[in-house]
């Protein structure tokens, strides 16, 4: 065999780390996406070469600066990997758009590439809720003289956010529903703003408006997501879509005796749903100017987007400000209490207790001690408290409990179409709960006494897996269908109420045994199938989509979903025990799971 000359070895043996190094700075840079990164990747491989090459000529000393290079550079990519960046708002080649003269001045929005769709993004609809402002109602914006740039989206509220191993690692593979569940976007308390999808088809008409308040349990969630973009339903040309932002956590929905005593109501918290009515005001004022009709708002929300909506029917200060609502996979009929104990909203004195331990946690902090705060300081402090930083009874907003407002009928007078999905809980397949068939005896016989054995036969648990399955299904009647059926049962003895179920699977390989999971139908009834994960979408889910969108924008532009040509979806008051299913085979069914969610109704402890 040929021997390898020394000075071949001594060469291979200073390249051979210069192209492991460059193949590993190669990866990093395209895991990075970071142009600071990929300079100084290329800065100091160069630098390494010319001190090994040049100065050292021990192989130890050339191995120990080889080994200082690569920690250097993994140090550099964690120090300079870029943060969360925003989506492009109207995709990739866009078109300078129209100047509409809002009430607060004129702006001027992008195109999508194919000039068929408007999109206005960022639009302030209050003033930065910062400093003095910070745990107030909101303050509009102050008016502008020169066109504003509505091209990109604002940031989203505070609240977790993505970290990079999780962005890099969604450069490699498909992470399902990643930025549903944790943001990817830049987060700022200056976050007030929503987005307006127009087509630029011309109408002679004005055109019905949606407008979407996204969920996330009052916790995480923005009108950025791609699944709730405007676009696709905006690209039918009959009708307009809006999307909003509103305080989240603990600068949404902080409540403090020291807040009382400073507000002219004395009240405090629900500065989210505050929010969500200023947005309203600012769609009902400016819509007309992007082709809107304000006679014809709809509000529609999923999850806490959905309980949001259901407790905007009942404040007095959203009274006129929409004319139909849609809401999925989420009501707000549920128990008022200790939000830690089950209930679905605090008591005024809970939601206060909970602002007074924030207080304690932060050092005895006043209101403006609190106020003068880093708010990521405000926020790491408030996280263990997390389970109180959403809406409650403070006496003015929300005056009395929403299951009480509607029992007695003063809900708004207004159609409403409400549904849920068939596997609403499965999402917890992915960290699953103790599931010992003895421990869940036991604890069903502790919590239910005399209504163990029915609880039992509804949710039997001879097993690991029958548990699990059990667990999932409880959940999903508990919270789901039943807060959807009650919603539109008491809602129909005022207005119309109409009732969906969503069954159908989407073909995401990343998911399959979360079936028809909770938030699975935004993309069919908003048409942005695709949005996220890499389903292989077929021909029934876009003839799915089709139907649902036609059935959202039909009920958005008349308050009753049908029309020529569509299966006749009878009201709630119609046929109560019958239900509008979405799936492999759509059409009226009996409403789901009935006998177990009619337990649940009869059920006197906390529920959500």
């Amino acid at each position: 065999m040929p021997t390898i000359k020394p000075e071949a070895r001594r060469l291979l043996g200073l390249l051979l780390p210069l192209v492991v190094l460059a193949l590993a700075s190669s990866v990093l840079l395209y895991l990075n996406r970071s142009a600071t990164w990929g300079w100084f990747a290329a800065a100091l491989l160069l630098a390494g070469i010319t001190v090994v090459v040049v100065r050292l000529r021990r192989r130890a000393a050339r191995v120990t600066a080889w080994g200082a290079v690569m920690a250097l550079l993994a140090a550099t990519v964690f120090g300079s990997h870029p943060g969360p960046r925003h989506r492009a708002a109207a995709g990739e080649g866009t078109i300078p758009g129209a100047t509409v003269h809002t009430a607060y001045g004129p702006v001027s929005g992008l195109r999508t590439a194919d000039g068929a769709v408007e999109v206005f993004a960022g639009m302030p609809y209050a003033q930065p809720p910062v400093g003095e402002l910070r745990w107030r109602a909101p303050v509009p914006p102050r008016p502008w003289t020169q066109v504003r740039e509505a091209a990109a989206f604002a940031d989203v509220p505070v609240q977790p956010s993505s970290a990079f191993w999780l962005r890099a690692l969604q450069q490699t593979v498909d992470v399902p529903l990643a930025e549903v569940f944790v943001n990817p976007y830049p987060t700022s308390e200056d976050s007030l703003y929503l987005n307006v999808w127009r087509s630029t088809r011309a109408n002679s008409a004005a055109l019905p408006v949606i407008v979407t308040i996204p969920g996330g349990g009052f916790a995480t969630g923005s009108g950025e997501l791609p699944v709730l973009d405007g676009g696709p339903l905006a690209r039918r040309g009959d009708v307009i879509t809006v999307t909003v932002n509103y305080r989240l956590g603990v600068f949404g929905f902080l409540a403090h005796p020291e807040l009382d005593a400073e507000s002219p109501h004395g009240s405090s918290g629900n500065y989210g749903l505050l929010d969500q009515v200023a947005a309203l005001r600012w769609v009902r004022d400016n819509i007309a100017a992007f082709g809107g009709d304000p006679r014809r708002i709809t509000i529609a929300g999923e999850s806490a987007g959905g309980q949001s909506v259901c407790l905007l029917s009942t404040m007095p200060a959203a009274e006129g400000l929409f004319h139909r609502v849609i809401g999925g996979s989420g009501g707000c009929l549920g128990t008022a209490g200790d939000t830690e104990a089950g209930d679905q909203v605090d008591t005024r004195e809970v939601a206060r207790r909970a602002g007074r331990e924030l207080s304690d946690r932060l050092g005895g902090a006043s209101v403006a001690q609190l106020r003068a705060m880093p708010a990521d300081r405000v926020f790491a402090a408030s996280r263990e408290l997390a389970a109180h930083w959403r809406p409650s009874l403070d006496g003015h907003v929300l005056r009395r409990a929403a299951a009480e407002v509607f029992a007695a009928g003063e809900q708004h007078d207004v159609p409403i179409l409400v549904g849920s999905n068939a596997d609403e809980a499965s999402l917890a397949r992915a960290a699953p709960p103790d599931t010992d068939p003895a421990a869940y005896r036991s604890d069903i016989e502790r919590r239910f006494g005399a209504d163990a054995g029915k609880y039992l036969r509804l949710y039997p648990g001879g097993s690991d897996e029958e548990v699990l399955d059990s667990l999932l299904h409880a959940d999903t009647d508990r919270l789901m269908h039943r807060a959807m059926h009650l919603w539109a049962r008491e809602h129909s003895r005022k207005a119309d109420a109409y009732v969906y179920f969503f069954t159908r699977v989407p073909p995401d390989p990343a998911l399959p045994e979360f079936g028809a999971y909770h938030g699975a139908e935004l993309m069919y009834a908003y048409g942005t199938l695709g949005a996220t994960g890499d389903a292989e979408y077929t021909d029934l889910d876009h003839r799915l989509s089709g139907q649902m969108t036609d059935r959202w924008v039909r009920f958005a532009a008349t308050g009753d979903p049908n029309g020529p040509g569509l299966t006749r979806w009878p009201s709630a008051a119609e046929f109560p025990d019958q239900v509008m299913e979405w799936g492999e085979r759509s059409g009226m069914r009996p409403r789901p799971r009935a006998e177990a969610v009619d337990f649940w109704l009869r059920h006197q402890g906390p529920i959500a």
